[in-house]
Parts: C-alpha cells; structure tokens; sequence
C-alpha cells in the first residue's frame, strides 16, 4: 500500500499498544474491515473515523485527516481545509469551546494581557 495508508497503520497500531487491547478485540476494533485496514488490505472509512478514535481514545481530526490521505492527495486535502475552515485539534476545540462558553456574548479581540496570559497557561513547562 500507500505510504501515506503506512502513515495510518503506524498511528493506529501506536494507538493499539498505548491502550494495551489486541486488534482483534470486540467492538469496532474487531470488525473485518478494521482487520483488514491494520492488514493493509482495506482503506480506513472515513464515516467510521470517529468510531475508531473514540475506541483508540485518540484525536478524531487526526486520525481523519490522516484515513482522508488514503482518498486524496495533500493538495486536496490543503484545499478541503481552506475550504471548509481551519483544522482543529480535540485540544484546541476544547479551548475554543471554554472561551466562547465564558464570553457573555461576542467575544472581543484579545488585548496584549490576555494574549500574554494565554501564552503562560499554554506555554509548556519546563523542569527545573
């Protein structure tokens, strides 16, 4: 298969060994189809996607971006993002998620405090 169908397999089998279940498990993970994309024969379903994350307990946008590569190539996939909006992390929609629910309304461009404020917060911390 495809390198970037190799991509998807190397994400999905990380997935697998860091939630410590065999492929073959019940559920979504058992399916045949399942087996054969983790054997290279089948492509991932992009309708199946979030199914499959939310099994993995993995990023949603991630994983789709990634099973899309199996369909087009980065060109299309740039376009579809331009598109249909800026990509987002589970993360990021999070906090997108947090401020709009803490703003009483519409929320203001953020002033150089609240820019540095939120920096500090996201900023990862170093060790001493």
């Amino acid at each position: 298969m495809t390198d970037s169908t190799t991509t998807l397999i190397g994400f999905l089998k990380m997935h697998l060994v860091e939630l410590q279940a065999p492929a073959h498990e019940e559920g979504v993970l058992g399916d045949r189809i399942f087996q054969m994309v983790m054997g290279g024969y089948a492509k991932l379903p992009l309708d199946r996607v979030e199914e499959v994350a939310t099994a993995l307990g993995c990023d949603a946008r991630q994983l789709f971006r990634l099973a899309a590569r199996q369909f087009y190539d980065e060109k299309a996939i740039c376009l579809f993002e331009r598109m249909l909006g800026t990509p987002m992390t589970n993360a990021e929609q999070d906090w997108l998620h947090e401020i709009r629910s803490a703003a009483d309304g519409a929320v203001a461009e953020p002033s150089r405090v609240a820019k540095r404020l939120l920096r500090a917060l996201i900023r990862p911390r170093h060790s001493a």
